[in-house]
């Protein structure tokens, strides 16, 4: 499988648009221009903001998710409300949608799927500092169709507006119908299902699948130095049976070789 199309619906300073996705993608641009808000958009969907599994803005310290430079964390409600450094864009009630689409690859088993993560936030002024709260999360696996902005901002007499997160599964099950929508009350139960059509599959994988896939794509898409392959293997894709039991050594007067099995490598 691979991300065709990205859905963004009230992320951070990040208009309301449909992202196609080509083989290779770049983001560039400068300093605040919300490079890492997109990414984090998409981890967000690959993770479900899942406890110790997620790590929004690579900028921060990645272990403890404190802000450097004295900003504040960004978290999932404070993106859906745009905050900027304690200046919010939305204040009332609102309602955010992140949407991936998927289709197979050449060859590949499976149907397009489109998964979704619907959040509402809300700003809590008490004491005097604004702080954003999440009130709901809701998480969808729509499984063969392709989602777009449309699902998510309708219009009528009085404007655009964008779906109330109460109704958008009545509406999508009268589009698509009841089987082709799945609604996951937990993010384990999302990410075992969402894990499992990644693969190709009619069903979940099971939970400890799931959490390490989801754990490994949030490791890839924070920035860290690589010192060097074996200890990037070791640290980051390896189980820590696997690496305790397993060693590659180097002859001194040779050049580094590796022999692998099945992505470990061994003595």
């Amino acid at each position: 499988m691979f991300l065709k199309q990205f859905v963004y619906i009230n992320w951070d300073n990040i208009p309301n648009l449909e992202f196609d996705f080509g083989p290779v993608n770049l983001f560039s641009g400068g300093n605040g221009s919300g490079k890492t808000t997109a990414a984090d958009a998409i981890q967000t969907v690959m993770t479900a903001a899942h406890e110790n599994l997620f790590q929004y803005n690579p900028g921060q310290d990645e272990t403890t998710q404190r802000g450097r430079g004295g900003k504040r964390v960004r978290t999932l409600a404070s993106y859906v409300l745009g905050c900027d450094d304690g200046s919010y864009a939305r204040l009332d009630p609102t309602d955010g949608y992140l949407a991936a689409v998927f289709h197979p690859t050449q060859g590949e088993s499976g149907e397009p799927f489109t998964a979704v993560i619907a959040v509402r936030a809300w700003l809590d002024s008490a004491g005097g500092n604004g702080v954003a709260r999440q009130d709901d999360a809701q998480f969808f696996i729509i499984s063969g169709e392709t989602l777009g902005q449309s699902h998510f901002v309708r219009s009528d007499s009085a404007g655009r507006y964008v779906v109330p997160l109460p109704d958008l599964q009545t509406l999508l099950i009268g589009e698509f119908g009841k089987r082709r929508v799945e609604k996951y009350e937990t993010k384990k139960a999302y990410l075992r299902r969402l894990y499992g059509a990644l693969r190709g599959k009619s069903d979940a994988v099971t939970e400890t699948e799931a959490i390490a896939a989801a754990r490994a794509f949030s490791r890839f898409m924070s920035y860290k130095p690589i010192k060097g392959i074996n200890r990037f293997v070791a640290d980051e894709i390896l189980e820590q049976k696997d690496s305790a039991r397993r060693c590659v050594r180097f002859p001194a007067s040779s050049k580094p070789s590796t022999t692998w099995s099945g992505m470990r490598p061994t003595c």
